[in-house]
């Protein structure tokens, strides 16, 4: 078991973001993972894993706080740390779950509680202390009880007992991260001091030290790669002076606009810039190099090239060679849901459904209940008039979205279950109110009920929304034929055509408009507009 400490002096540097990564891409090839949340004043390691897993929290939902009080306050030391122990559940099915050891209930009075009244100095300074075989003991357990590949620890900031647990007694390797600031290039100074001076040595152990630079913008112009070496410079001239025996290099993890935004996972995250992915496998292959992982195991080698030519393929504007970078993609690893979805994506906007089908099924099979992948073939499936199976997809869905209100109202309505299609179109107006194809879609419904005040109540409100949208002026349209008002009905009609009211749109409302297919006014608008009869009630 090789345990990896992620450290760093201040926080918001992007180290709980660098484990994830780093755990992500070891679960996508099929190691076995223990990850510990030991940053126990700022926990929340759990929500990087949000995308791509399911936190399988245990019964008694307690963590490493706790299993700590249970030692140092009330001398007892569980017997298994199962117990103690959550899963993270990976959604694609090709990926390892991982076994995470959290900080602990943290939305809890008692956690804090427990924490602030652990009694830290008997743990390592009173007389006889045994913190320190307590922590080895818990390593142990690990190791023991999980036999995993990999130990990932999220370390505490700062210069303390417990980041000094994390990096002195746990590692064997240390990533420690910084941003570019005296502050960060001070502490990170100091805490190699702390690692590489041999009176500070426990048990003749001595991790590998790796530095990583991070949140620096990428250099697009040549000025900013300049100014960029000499940063990097300036660090490693820095670091010389405390220790470069154990610190061979300094990695940069670039950023960007959407981690400015919200931290997020960037290994294999499918259409964000790939510049940050490259440099998480920079690190990954740094922190792994020598082992089967990157030296041996050719499989790494595969899907690192298959990564590098999906990414290639997200950032090209020509429609084929982006699927052709797919297709080889695909080819060198097939277990990506990214992969099919993004080429599935391809198909749908060329209009190429059936291939479209293929790939969102396929995607749909490697990462189930992905809600963005059943929102299409529920509109596939729509597509093709198989309301039933729409429906089947869009009743997993269980976040509120407005295209699957408005593709399961319509479904239920052509099925004749009227009264569930109001209901689910009333129900998507309470989340989405702003919405005028909601409205416009219940005003329909309550046409063809005959129910008109109401109709109209909805309608007027959907075109006080958006009122340059002609499908709305073609709804109220309609409504005025289904109440004999033609005057009405051709004056709406008007300035539905006139707000770019296509054929397809009329066509959703046929039965209406075969009342007047023969009326020389309505014939005369629809060539004044250029629009064919044919289209409208084909």
């Amino acid at each position: 078991m090789k345990t990896i400490t992620f450290y760093s002096y201040k926080g918001g540097v992007g180290r709980s973001l660098a484990l994830s990564n780093i755990a992500i891409k070891l679960s996508q090839l099929k190691k076995k993972i223990f990850v510990i949340d030991f940053d126990l004043e700022a926990p929340g390691l759990q929500f990087k894993f949000d995308e791509d897993y399911n936190l399988n929290k245990n019964e008694s939902k307690k963590g490493l706080v706790d299993y700590i009080y249970s030692f140092a306050n009330e001398n007892i030391i569980p017997n298994k740390l199962s117990e103690y122990t959550d899963i993270l559940e990976a959604r694609n099915i090709n990926d390892n779950d991982i076994h995470f050891l959290a900080a602990g209930d943290f939305e809890n009075n008692d956690y804090w509680r427990k924490l602030a009244t652990t009694k830290w100095s008997q743990l390592f300074y009173s007389h006889n202390s045994y913190g320190i075989r307590f922590f080895l003991d818990l390593k142990a357990k690990i190791e023991k009880e999980f036999a995993p590949d990999f130990l990932l620890i999220d370390s505490r900031t700062g210069i303390t007992d417990i980041s000094g647990i994390t990096l002195k007694i746990f590692a064997d390797e240390i990533v420690v991260l910084a941003v570019n600031n005296r502050e960060n290039l001070f502490g990170t100074k100091k805490i190699l001091t702390s690692l590489t001076a041999p009176e500070n040595e426990l048990l003749n152990h001595s991790p590998k030290i790796h530095i990583v630079l991070t949140r620096l913008p990428f250099p697009e112009k040549v000025e900013d790669k300049s100014e960029e070496f000499l940063i990097l410079k300036r660090w490693e001239k820095e670091i010389q002076t405390v220790s470069m025996e154990k610190v061979k290099d300094i990695t940069i993890i670039h950023t960007d606009k959407q981690i400015h935004q919200k931290e997020i996972v960037k290994i294999g995250e499918t259409g964000k810039t790939n510049t940050i992915t490259y440099d998480y496998l920079k690190l990954f292959e740094k922190l792994f190099r020598g082992t089967p992982i990157t030296e041996t195991d050719n499989h790494f080698e595969t899907i690192k090239e298959a990564e590098y030519l999906f990414n290639k393929a997200l950032t090209e504007n020509d429609t084929l060679l982006k699927l052709e970078l797919l297709n080889k993609a695909i080819d060198l690893d097939p277990t990506r849901y990214e992969y099919f979805k993004e080429r599935g994506q391809i198909y749908y906007s060329s209009q190429n459904l059936e291939k479209s089908f293929s790939d969102f099924h396929k995607a749909l099979e490697i990462k189930p209940n992905d809600p963005i992948l059943m929102l299409y073939l529920g509109n596939l499936y729509y597509n093709k008039r198989d309301y039933k199976e729409t429906l089947k997809y869009l009743n997993k869905l269980h976040i509120p979205i407005e295209l699957t209100y408005l593709l399961k109202g319509l479904s239920l309505n052509n099925l004749g279950k009227t009264e569930m299609a109001k209901k689910t179109i009333s129900e998507g107006i309470e989340n989405f109110p702003n919405s005028a194809l909601l409205y416009n879609l219940r005003a329909n419904i309550l046409r063809k009920d005959k129910k008109y005040a109401d109709a109209l109540n909805d309608i007027y409100k959907a075109i006080e929304i958006e009122p340059n949208r002609g499908l709305l002026f073609a709804t109220l349209a309609e409504i005025s034929l289904e109440q004999d008002k033609k005057e009405d009905f051709y004056l709406n009609l008007n300035l539905a055509l006139s707000k770019n009211l296509t054929a397809a749109e009329l066509n959703t409302a046929k039965t209406v408009y075969e009342k007047v297919k023969d009326e020389i006014k309505f014939l005369d608008l629809l060539e004044k507009y250029q629009i064919r009869l044919e289209d409208i009630l084909k």
